[in-house]
């Protein structure tokens, strides 16, 4: 559609017009994903994940995100919570591993009822720089999981139940300025 080439080719023009390099200390980030489902004869399902870091060091960003979803008019979960990211691991020039270690708040309501919990967790991702303002992002593995809802905790340790986990994985961009 028209909509789409235009933003293909704003893209390009961002994605050309700057330089490769990585985050630098007292530098802001923001990231974010966009997922849209839609089958016949099923309602639309979307999540928004925005977050906005700094780089407190070269390696190390601290910040604030949420999570929007809606899988049905009955079914939605709002998560706000704030994380650390430590870049631990250059891959060549341009892929950065990192670790996050996320707390937050979440809401979920399920045909009207509604349910409140704490989340932490720590998992592992990675950045891959398109240019000096632009990566391209990546969550790879939930490592540990802990959830304390109506009283009862729990806690997940790897990627317990996900065959493959790259099937689980969500991808974004981060824009640093």
């Amino acid at each position: 559609t028209k909509r789409m080439k235009k933003l293909l080719l704003s893209l390009a023009v961002i994605l050309s017009s700057t330089a490769l390099t990585v985050a630098q200390k007292n530098t802001t980030m923001l990231s974010g994903t966009v997922a849209y489902t839609k089958t016949t004869d099923v309602k639309a399902s979307y999540t928004i994940t925005p977050l906005v870091g700094y780089f407190v060091t070269d390696k190390v960003a601290v910040g604030a995100f949420g999570d929007f979803a809606k899988v049905d008019a009955d079914n939605k979960t709002t998560n706000v919570g704030v994380f650390a990211r430590c870049h631990f691991m250059n891959v060549g020039k341009k892929l950065q591993v990192f670790s996050q270690l996320d707390l937050s708040s979440n809401s979920t309501t399920e045909d009207a009822v509604k349910v409140k919990s704490t989340c932490a967790s720590l998992w592992l991702g990675a950045n891959y720089s398109i240019t000096k303002k632009l990566d391209l992002t990546t969550n790879l593995a939930n490592l540990i999981t802990y959830e304390k809802s109506e009283g009862v905790a729990t806690t997940n340790v790897g990627f317990t139940g996900v065959a493959n986990p790259l099937s689980a994985t969500g991808f974004g961009l981060i824009y640093k300025f």
